[in-house]
């Protein structure tokens, strides 16, 4: 019994340890901030800013996420800055990539969906712009598609194809593989901004993300 006993005492410790040394080499391991995938822009990504360009901002975003939101305005803002649009604007081709982030934001999806339906025909970012600047507007809504429909007429859309290809399978399948790419490096959560591949910290100001990509611009040599 006594034996027993200290074979439990032992298994106990050893477990301890294996559990203790599994969560250190967890933590203490460096986190990746290069993704070579995201150094290039893919045939149906969605293109803002310099379309052809050797720099390039991927952003993973979501509509119904209010930090997104304030990124959005945070990025406008800077549209009267001579410095950023002649360095920046002019020089790097702007990504966007959907990442809903279902369980936290349901009406995501479906924002997602619109947008989706509008690039189709060629107004993904004139919807784009509208879903952030009118984002507490729907994100609260029961029928958010109500609302979607409302700004897809002001875009002046086809509303009849628009409704077809929100409800599409080539659109929801257009968002999943974004989703899956966002997956795929670990996307951490929304807003996450790489440039050339690299991980950025996010910007706590306007003038803070203005010198984030004008660094970054600077220090890839391109």
């Amino acid at each position: 019994m006594e034996y027993k006993k200290i074979l439990l005492v032992v298994g106990g410790i050893v477990l301890t340890f294996v559990l203790l040394l599994g969560a250190y080499y967890l933590t203490s391991k460096p986190q990746q901030t290069s993704f070579p995938q995201l150094a290039e822009i893919k045939s149906d990504d969605h293109v803002r800013w310099a379309s052809e360009s050797a720099h390039i901002l991927i952003e993973y975003s979501d509509f119904q996420c209010p930090a997104c939101g304030s990124y959005f305005g945070l990025i406008e803002s800077l549209d009267g800055d001579e410095e950023f649009v002649s360095k920046v604007k002019e020089n790097v081709a702007f990504v966007y990539r959907h990442f809903p982030l279902d369980n936290a934001h349901p009406n995501a999806r479906a924002a997602a969906y619109a947008a989706e339906a509008a690039g189709n025909q060629d107004k993904f970012f004139e919807m784009h712009d509208l879903l952030f600047a009118n984002q507490s507007e729907w994100s609260e809504s029961t029928k958010p598609e109500e609302m979607f429909k409302e700004y897809a007429t002001e875009l002046e859309l086809n509303i009849e194809q628009f409704e077809i290809d929100s409800k599409s399978s080539e659109v929801k399948d257009r968002v999943q593989r974004d989703y899956r790419s966002g997956l795929d490096v670990d996307v951490p959560g929304t807003p996450s901004f790489y440039l050339d591949g690299y991980k950025l910290q996010n910007p706590n100001s306007a003038e803070n993300f203005k010198e984030l990509l004008l660094k970054g611009i600077e220090s890839s040599g391109k």
